[in-house]
């Protein structure tokens, strides 16, 4: 993990993540590798990365991948939350 990433995920907020965008982030990671279609791939990490920007603070680093955008922010909320 990059340290802007790591940073950006030290400082975050997820107490407003709402239980659908971490469901649909879960379902984005678990199956965003056997996509074949690249362009549909990029577009729902975007579009997860943009619900997430507006429900979480401090928006994360605009260097960030998408993925990892996500993929810390829910790692992040499984901190907060004490189960992960």
């Amino acid at each position: 993990m990059s340290p802007e990433l790591l940073a950006w995920a030290e400082a975050l907020d997820t107490s407003q993540l709402s239980d659908r965008t971490v469901k649909e982030a879960e379902r984005f990671l678990r199956n965003y590798r056997h996509m074949t279609n690249l362009g549909a791939r990029r577009e729902s990490a975007l579009r997860l990365r943009s619900a997430i920007e507006a429900q979480v603070s401090p928006p994360p680093p605009a260097t960030v991948a998408n993925t990892d955008v996500i993929a810390a922010a829910l790692s992040a909320r499984r901190k907060q939350l004490g189960i992960g």
